[in-house]
């Protein structure tokens, strides 16, 4: 079973920067699986993204309907605009009585299907379930408050 976590996190840009929580799994960074500016919407001290934020997490526990028409969730954004236009990270999410997997991790557009080919570092990731929805929960209650 792997371990879902966060951590602090910066991206920086030609003119700004941002603080945010970055996703781990068994602690390491999800932006180290593949080097990159982009970033989650779990900013830490701009509240601009804040309904981004509770979406994401919503969309992670199978509340919501994921980001893209073919159902997959976005972890990682454009740290310009936040939009999947610009293209982002993105996973299956599917759910067990016990266990939440994270499948296909790779790069997507909006305006397109996910491509296979441009799969990442993992293929499947699974979590406990219980573990899964205490973080995600947490984290959706401080970013609604």
């Amino acid at each position: 079973m792997n371990e879902l976590g966060v951590e602090p996190s910066v991206t920086r840009w030609n003119d700004g920067e941002a603080r945010f929580l970055d996703w781990t799994i068994d602690g390491v960074a999800l932006r180290d699986l593949d080097p990159t500016q982009h970033q989650t919407p779990l900013f830490l001290d701009d509240g601009r993204w804040r309904e981004a934020a509770v979406a994401t997490l919503s969309r992670l526990l199978g509340d919501l309907p994921g980001d893209f028409d073919d159902g997959r969730v976005a972890l990682l954004f454009c740290p310009l605009c936040g939009d999947l236009g610009c293209g982002g990270y993105s996973v299956e999410v599917v759910f067990g009585d016990e266990v939440v997997e994270w499948r296909d991790y790779g790069w997507q557009y909006d305006y397109e299907p996910f491509d296979p080919a441009q799969e990442f570092d993992f293929a499947v990731v699974r979590f406990d379930r219980k573990a899964y929805e205490t973080l995600l929960r947490d984290l959706l209650s401080n970013y609604r408050s």
